[in-house]
């Protein structure tokens, strides 16, 4: 099965225009909806999310997912409520631009404290999918920074108590790699049966820096080529972050963001994956 290629937009531009022409001029057909204007897609308006939608049908595009920062909190007992009405909000997002998908992630936990942490985060984790679940969307858990499901046994563990359709996986290379993992090494093959989105970014552990697809440590050609042996076909969606990153997104700027697409092409081309 071909591939979808979608991307989070803004790493091209602050400006819907400029967002939506350049995936068209790409031939990169789905859009994650993180901000617009430098307004994070939680905050923008009903009206303001019906010129996204309509700035995409006029360019033939379609809205991928909601790209929200749904639990990119410490985990304190004042923050669960506050989440949990963030995620009310990206469902409202979600519904209004025609998507069932909300990117989310797990809070903060110090490492020493995971274990101790569990009973809370399950409470917590356990309230949110349930709420997608009542409204018919599905939560793509990114494994991003030091968030708690960055971890790979932390994320291996929700997913053998969480796994359903309401709760699936969107997996980034490049977070894994700079807190010292790798994607064949230890997260496939037991992630397999919840992936649906792969997060396009490499990194080189040794520099700490994030590089275009194919040229750092993410395993990427191996791990595409492992994937379609095995069945998968999910979304690919474009995440540079070449010129800058920070705790809420990233940005590349429309010259880097096309080199990045050109980079993942070269690694389907490579992992023998048809677009």
């Amino acid at each position: 099965m071909p591939l979808v290629l979608s991307a989070f937009a803004d790493e091209i531009s602050p400006h819907l225009d400029q967002q939506v022409a350049t995936l068209a001029r790409l031939n990169v057909p789905g859009l994650d909806l993180r901000s617009v204007a430098g307004n994070n897609v939680l905050n923008l308006s009903d009206a303001q999310l019906d010129e996204v939608s309509e700035a995409c049908a006029k360019q033939g595009l379609h809205i991928q997912a909601i790209g929200s920062p749904v639990n990119k909190v410490p985990m304190t007992g004042s923050n669960q409520p506050q989440e949990l009405a963030k995620l009310e909000r990206a469902i409202h997002a979600a519904r209004r631009t025609g998507t069932n998908l909300i990117r989310i992630f797990t809070p903060e936990v110090d490492p020493k404290d995971f274990e101790n942490a569990w009973i809370v985060m399950e409470a917590w984790m356990a309230e949110q999918i349930q709420l997608a679940e009542d409204h018919g969307m599905v939560l793509l858990h990114e494994n991003d920074a030091k968030f708690f499901g960055a971890y790979p046994d932390n994320a291996r563990r929700l997913f053998e108590r969480f796994a359903g359709p309401s709760f699936l996986a969107a997996f980034d290379f490049a977070n894994t790699v700079l807190i010292g993992y790798r994607a064949m090494d230890d997260w496939f093959p037991w992630l397999l049966p919840h992936l649906h989105t792969l997060h396009i970014k490499d990194a080189i552990e040794s520099e700490k820096r994030v590089v275009p697809a194919g040229e750092g440590d993410g395993q990427m050609v191996e791990t595409l080529r492992w994937l379609i042996e095995h069945g998968w076909s999910g979304p690919l969606t474009i995440e540079p972050h070449l010129a800058s990153a920070g705790k809420f997104g990233g940005f590349s700027g429309e010259q880097l963001f096309e080199e990045a697409t050109n980079a993942l092409r070269k690694v389907m081309e490579q992992s023998g994956v048809p677009e």
